[in-house]
Parts: C-alpha cells; sequence; structure tokens
C-alpha cells in the first residue's frame, strides 16, 4: 500500500511539475525519507495541494 502512495505521488510530481520527488523535496524542504515510508505529514501536505498533487 505505501508503495502505491509513493508511486502515485511521484508519478504527479513528475507530470505537473516536471521535477523528480528528490528535487523538489529538496526545493521545498520536505523529507524524501518520510514520503519513501508512506508518512505525509500536514505541513507536506498543504505544500502537495498548494502545488496541486492530491495526497489521500
Amino acid at each position: 500500500m505505501r508503495a502505491y502512495r509513493v508511486k502515485q505521488v511521484t508519478r504527479e510530481v513528475k507530470q505537473k511539475l516536471k521535477y523528480d520527488l528528490k528535487d523538489y523535496c529538496e526545493m521545498r524542504g520536505l523529507s524524501l525519507s518520510s514520503l519513501y515510508k508512506g508518512f505525509v505529514s500536514q505541513r507536506a501536505r498543504k505544500i502537495l495541494e498548494k502545488d496541486g498533487i492530491k495526497v489521500a
């Protein structure tokens, strides 16, 4: 289940913003390892949704 969520977020970041997930996390100050583990904090959720990426 977690891997599916990460793949989905990765795909949306790549399609909408033309960045890979690692670069996007560096630019926005997000934790890449947390996203890989399937944890999305409230702060990360707000940033992702602000950029137009839907997070469950």
